[in-house]
Parts: C-alpha cells; structure tokens; sequence
C-alpha cells in the first residue's frame, strides 16, 4: 500500500513540473515577443493587454519591460500598479503606484487606486489620506467623498462620515453606494 502511495505521489510530482515548465516556456515565447517589439508597438500591445483585462500576468510582463525601457513611464508604471493589484500583488502594486505618484503628482487614479486597496486590506487611517490626496487633486469626485465616508463608517467616526456621504450626493445624487451608507446613519 505504501508503495502504491509513493507511486502515485511522485507521478503527481511528475505531472505537476510537466504544467511548470509548459507554463515557463509560454512565459518565455512571450518575453522573447515582446523583446523584439520597438518602444511604439511594445506601449501599444501593452495598452491593449491592459485594455483588454483578461491577461494579468502578460500585461504585468509587459508593462515591466515599458517601464525597463522608460517608456511611457508613469503611465506605465501606473498601469502595472493596477494590473498587480488585478493580479492579487498588492504590495507590488501599491509601490508601483507610489512610483508612478513620484513622477507624476497629479496622478488622481493613483492616489485613488491606492485609497481603495487600503480600504480592501483594513487599512481604514490610510485609505483615508489617500482619498484625501485624490480630492486634492480632483476635488468633485464623488466617488472618493463616498470612499473616506465608508472609511470612516468602520472606524466609527459617523459624524465626519455622514458628512463626507452627503458630500458625494451633492456632488452625485445617484451615487447608489452612497445612498445606501446614508441609511445606515
């Protein structure tokens, strides 16, 4: 019976480094695609990668190279933020984002992005300030009124809450997620 077991175990093993090295050739077909690629037609095979949403880990690869590159580069980096995000790589995200912040300071989805991933981990101070930031720089988003509003709903501060959730109606009477936080006070 033991012997059946360790069979059958190392035929999973087997199996399981068949996937892997499958996985990594296609992995390196596609670094060596995109290695051939000049800056204009690698930026835009990037934004249609991105565009697309279906391919996390090419868009990722590709937007390192971009950003290897210097092309593009806040947007670039911005962009492999978000699809590391997409791609359950918080961390890497939100230092890329951090990053594309540096270069350009302006950068509303940045900040805004970074709000929303904080909020997402539980942390409710932080994502305050980066809504805060975003608000900053785009001063009538409702969405990110609405988003320190929740934040501020967990951590129970509801009178600043409800304030900041009748902000964003103000600005957007038919923001619905906004609605529904004003009934809960």
């Amino acid at each position: 019976m033991k012997q059946i077991i360790l069979l059958f175990s190392m035929l999973i093993g087997l199996n399981s480094c068949g996937q892997k090295s499958e996985k990594s050739i296609e992995t390196e077909n596609f670094e060596a695609k995109i290695l051939k690629m000049n800056d204009s037609e690698l930026l835009a095979f990037s934004n249609k990668l991105y565009d697309s949403r279906s391919e996390s880990g090419k868009t990722i690869i590709a937007f390192q190279e971009c950003v290897k590159r210097n092309i593009d580069n806040g947007n670039s980096l911005y962009r492999l933020g978000v699809s590391y995000i997409e791609n359950g790589e918080t961390e890497k995200g939100i230092a890329s984002l951090e990053q594309s912040i540096k270069i350009n300071p302006k950068n509303f989805k940045a900040y805004f992005n970074i709000g929303a991933v904080c909020y997402d981990t539980s942390q409710f101070e932080k994502s305050i300030d980066f809504y805060k930031k975003s608000l900053e720089i785009e001063p009538t988003n409702d969405v990110s009124y609405y988003g320190i509003a929740l934040s501020e709903y967990v951590l129970k501060k509801m009178k600043s809450s409800k304030e900041n959730c009748e902000k964003a109606l103000q600005l957007n009477p038919n923001n619905e997620n906004a609605k529904l936080l004003i009934g809960k006070y």
